[in-house]
């Protein structure tokens, strides 16, 4: 692992991975609290540095004592030798006081994956959402103000993005379903292992960036465009109509970022209460057109259906509808309209929770939303004790997972992550065999 030194620190030489224990015990610091804890936990590497816990506790000692360098080394050394949840949580703390806030995301997104327990498990996923929806937001204003400099023939070529439907021909109560079926559209292409989606909210983001409506998005002259602002090699789009009393139509195409060029999916039609069979057909017909081959695991993630409840759906579009419109609070309260309709429809409740991040305010390290969020976590960690009894399980994040895949393609593996590799985020431990902690043998 590379560090860079700063200043007049002297480097201290862990060689723990390898197995050999210090040559040198670390000498009495001082009086206060904290030293006395540094100097105990490295009497207990220099017998045993291959367990991860006295690490641990070696960086949760720095963090106590306001030393988020030495705190991040030691961390990062737990994390190497036994993931568990309890060391990304402190290292996301750790990341955020130095406001490297990407990190701390992938800190935190491992966190979750190690299962912790309870009501800090909200908490977590709570701050990771406001996390990722603050990122999102930079991300769109950065694209748009670099747009002369992106050139659309750099961008992967396995990246989709789905736009909204156009449902404005559709009786108004209606409307709010293309950008439903447009939601489970992504959701769907994200469960194929070969494709990378752009997050929903993002494409949200972006065009309020441009000023541009739903509709206009839809547009098949503007989605290079959008495409190239959103990093997306395609776009998906379509149109929605009345076929008949209580029949819709969905007519859409798959457009080329580089050339503009376009491939119509079979037209889908059916019963409006029959929306999820309508949308199944489409996703399966554009990714015929794109020339994707399924696995048989992937084919039937794709034909799961998330909820058979007509008003929750119906619940679910209108929320979406209004988080496009950029009013949260509304947005928030059908999404819970929609849960309580269905209590099995989690993506409902994933929504809900993330219209609470993006209606709170930028994220700041030290901030006041910070500081309720770290005593949550060092109290819910109980701040000491051994290495979690979760460590190398993996949690079911369910659609966290397709999140993080969409919002996140810049590649590794996290310590402890078991999960699809389709998420696919870097990693806060990077490397193997030398340790190098900043600072001098008396822990200064």
């Amino acid at each position: 692992m590379k560090k860079r030194i700063l200043g007049l620190w002297v480097t201290l030489v862990l060689v723990a991975v390898a197995g050999m224990a210090w040559s040198q015990e670390a000498a009495p610091v001082g009086e206060d609290a904290s030293d006395k804890e540094i100097a105990a936990c490295y009497r207990q590497i220099q017998k045993n540095p291959k367990s991860a816990a006295p690490w641990r506790e070696l960086g949760l000692a720095f963090y106590k004592k306001g030393d988020w360098p030495k705190a991040e080394d030691a961390l990062m050394q737990s994390a190497r030798i036994t993931p568990d949840a309890k060391t990304n949580m402190y290292l996301g703390l750790v990341f955020e006081k130095q406001q490297q806030m990407g990190k701390a995301i992938d800190a935190y997104a491992a966190a979750l994956n190690l299962n912790p327990k309870g009501k800090l498990r909200s908490d977590v996923r709570a701050r990771l959402d406001l996390l990722m929806s603050q990122k999102l937001k930079e991300d769109a204003v950065l694209a748009v103000q670099n747009e002369q400099t992106i050139k659309a023939d750099t961008i992967p070529e396995n990246t989709i993005a789905v736009v909204n439907f156009d449902g404005s021909r559709l009786q108004p109560e209606l409307a709010p379903i293309g950008a439903g079926l447009a939601e489970f559209t992504s959701i769907d292409l994200a469960k194929v292992r070969s494709l990378r989606v752009v997050d929903r909210l993002k494409i949200d983001l972006i065009l309020d960036e441009l000023k541009l409506g739903q509709s206009a998005a839809a547009d098949k002259s503007t989605a290079p465009r959008v495409g190239k602002l959103l990093g997306s090699r395609r776009v998906v789009t379509g149109t929605l109509i009345g076929a008949g009393e209580d029949k819709i139509r969905l007519d859409g195409a798959v457009i080329t970022t580089t050339d503009s060029s376009l491939k119509y999916p079979e037209a889908s039609e059916g019963d409006v209460k029959a929306f999820f069979k309508l949308q199944k057909q489409f996703v399966f017909s554009v990714l015929d057109k794109m020339g994707i081959t399924l696995t048989s695991e992937e084919r039937d993630a794709i034909s799961k259906v998330p909820t058979e409840s007509y008003l929750a759906f119906i619940a679910y579009c209108r929320g979406l509808d209004y988080r496009n419109r950029g009013d949260f609070d509304q947005a928030k309260a059908e999404f819970n309209n929609a849960a309580a309709q269905d209590n099995g429809f989690t993506e409902a409740a994933n929504q809900s929770s993330l219209m609470a991040a993006a209606a709170a305010p930028p994220p700041a390290p030290g901030g006041g939303d910070f500081p309720p969020f770290e005593a949550a976590v060092l109290e819910g960690t109980g701040g000491r004790g051994e290495s979690s009894p979760d460590a190398g399980r993996r949690l079911d994040l369910g659609g966290l997972d397709v999140r993080l895949n969409n919002i996140l393609h810049r590649g590794g593996a996290i310590p402890g992550f078991t999960g699809s590799p389709r998420v696919i985020i870097n990693p806060p431990i990077e490397g193997t065999g030398t340790v190098v902690i900043r600072g001098t043998t008396d822990g200064k």
